[in-house]
């Protein structure tokens, strides 16, 4: 029933995933107009032009410089906007840069290092960041929230801002160069700042381990609230985050969903790439059987770690008792150890192997549908295949079905795959 659900919601979005431009090269000119949803990566990624639907684009740059009457999502060592996104805009990148003329009509969420709004720029809504620091010289028309080390706001916010912010000290401004991140951009001290130009329409509430209001400038108009992070009973409760704030919460947990699949998927491409698209094929000869052995290698191998743990610990007492105590603790050294490097890796094949596998079943089959020149190659299979599993996976229950289904699927093939490598064992000869 799950099997057929998920084929069904495939087929009813053929017709919408038609209409999507998967651009070979790196640039979009400024005469042109794209009229569908665009797909665009490579080294460097110029937006010159007009996208008249979203724009996903990937690099080890992105700089917009045109206009997207969709949202924009990003993933790049750097990201850069100039131009207009009527949208909102999502981005994961190492640092990126909101410039003096960007505009951004709804939402702006943001996790990487480093986030920078210059003066001039526009977010019509609201600004959520994750990362290690946050430099707003722009402006913000509701709410700002941001988990950072460092904060710097010298723009304007017509409500809210709630921040986590570290204490003033040492941080990631004094990182030696070699450990720095490709794309990384200048850091700045830890801590808060509010500058005397700074507008905040509403409340500044802080969580910081030490109070910094010598650091802030400028008086917001609903005041200054500051909080520990572990607030004792008699502080005031928090103030209950809006509808806005929830969702973009909820999606930064996709975003990071969707970078981890990614990353580990192309890792899998460039490292195993036969066994790689030998197990996913397998899953497409033989679906139901991998579902049973996917749910059978489940079991048994949570199972079989419970019983090795039991012996381990078992042989270290007998080594114990023989040798007293000589060689127990070596027995259970090595067992434990071996034993959890085993378990480990068990676990990430559970966790994202198997969800790997299926996703890219599914881009590919979807691909052969309405797209078949890409189905051929490795990297848009696996792209639309995560993207269309996470978004199911976000619907409540029938998200957890799916989440189920392609673990069983997964790893089921995986058993398969490593069924039909083992060496036949020859019939015994007639006597």
């Amino acid at each position: 029933m799950i099997a057929s659900l998920v084929v069904v919601c495939l087929l009813a979005s053929a017709s919408t995933a038609r209409a999507v431009e998967i651009i070979d090269g790196a640039s979009i000119g400024a005469d042109q107009v794209i009229d569908d949803d665009v797909f665009i990566s490579g080294d460097n990624v110029v937006i010159d032009g007009t996208v008249n639907g979203d724009l996903f684009a990937a690099g080890s740059s992105v700089i917009v410089n045109g206009k997207v009457k969709g949202s924009l999502f990003s993933a790049a060592q750097t990201i850069v906007v100039n131009g207009e996104v009527e949208g909102s805009l999502y981005g994961v990148s190492t640092s990126m840069l909101v410039g003096e003329e960007a505009s951004v009509g709804r939402n702006l969420y943001y996790a990487g290092f480093g986030l920078e709004t210059r003066p001039g720029s526009q977010v019509r809504r609201d600004l959520l960041l994750a990362g290690y620091q946050g430099i707003l010289s722009g402006s913000v028309g509701r709410d700002v929230l941001a988990g950072v080390g460092a904060l710097e706001l010298n723009g304007k916010v017509g409500r809210n801002v709630q921040a986590e912010v570290s204490e003033p000290g040492e941080g990631a401004e004094s990182m030696p160069p070699f450990f720095a991140p490709p794309g990384m951009p200048e850091a700045v001290a830890p801590g808060l700042r509010i500058g005397e130009g700074a507008e905040i329409g509403g409340k500044l509430t802080y969580t910081s381990p030490v109070e910094q209001s010598k650091a802030i400038q400028a008086a917001p108009a609903g005041g200054v609230v500051h909080q520990t992070p572990q607030p004792s009973t008699a502080e005031p409760a928090k103030p209950a985050p809006t509808p806005a704030l929830e969702a973009g919460k909820f999606i930064l947990e996709r975003l990071r969903d969707l970078v981890t699949l990614l990353v580990l998927g192309a890792l899998a491409l460039w490292l195993l790439p036969a066994m790689f698209t030998q197990v996913t094929e397998r899953l497409r000869a033989a679906p139901l059987p991998a579902a049973g052995w996917g749910f059978v290698s489940l079991v048994v191998g949570y199972a079989a770690a419970g019983f090795s743990a039991v012996l381990i610990l078992f042989v270290t007492l007998l080594f114990g008792v023989i040798t007293l105590g000589g060689l127990a603790g070596t027995v259970a050294g090595v067992g434990f150890s071996g034993l959890s490097l085993v378990v480990t890796v068990f676990t990430l094949l559970v966790s994202y192997g198997s969800k790997l596998v299926f996703a890219y079943l599914v881009g590919k089959l979807t691909l052969e549908k309405v797209a078949p020149r890409y189905a051929v190659q490795k990297a848009w299979p696996l792209v639309l295949g995560v993207v269309l599993y996470l978004l199911v996976r976000s619907i409540p229950l029938l998200g957890w079905l799916v989440g189920v289904l392609a673990t069983l699927l997964g790893l089921g093939a995986m058993w398969l795959w490593f069924q039909d490598r083992r060496p036949a064992v020859a019939p015994a000869e007639a006597a």
